[in-house]
């Protein structure tokens, strides 16, 4: 995938997961439901060096300061509109790709976190939140799992431990 489509990839997902704002700080890169609820923790998207200047870049173009917040949409907007309506928008061009799949009746286990802990994953260092199933998988890997969506995906098979 070229910039744009990683960048349509990244920011169309995150819009579709109510992620409605992008800030720069300190040469991060964080996205935010909410930029006015200070009690939210924004998702820090992590880049390799290259691609994240390339962002941030592209922001100072696109707004001339990156000191304030910045609309997702006003990216996906101005930058990668036809990228991100290929990539999540285009049903029919999903159905063409897609390919139906099932989820193994894989033999796991999962802890319920009841505080905050910082947990090494196979895509880095996620921080859970109370509530959070952290999840061991198949190879022994952890990975944590909103609530909601553990209770869409996985049935508790010991109740006595939950």
């Amino acid at each position: 995938m070229n910039f744009k489509q990683n960048l349509a990839s990244v920011l169309a997902g995150a819009y579709k997961l109510d992620y409605r704002w992008l800030q720069i700080k300190d040469n991060e890169i964080f996205i935010y439901k909410d930029v006015k609820d200070a009690a939210e923790t924004p998702l820090a998207l992590h880049f390799d060096p290259a691609f994240n200047e390339q962002v941030i870049a592209l922001c100072e173009q696109t707004v001339g300061s990156i000191t304030e917040p910045i609309l997702i949409d006003t990216i996906l907007q101005a930058h990668c509109a036809a990228e991100a309506h290929e990539i999540y928008y285009d049903e029919k061009l999903y159905a063409e790709k897609a390919v139906a799949i099932r989820h193994k009746p894989n033999e796991l286990t999962a802890i319920l976190e009841t505080g905050e802990r910082y947990l090494l994953t196979l895509n880095g260092v996620v921080k859970t939140n109370p509530g959070d199933w952290v999840i061991r998988g198949v190879n022994g890997e952890e990975y944590p799992c909103d609530p909601e969506i553990f209770k869409m995906l996985y049935d508790v098979m010991d109740e006595s431990k939950k």
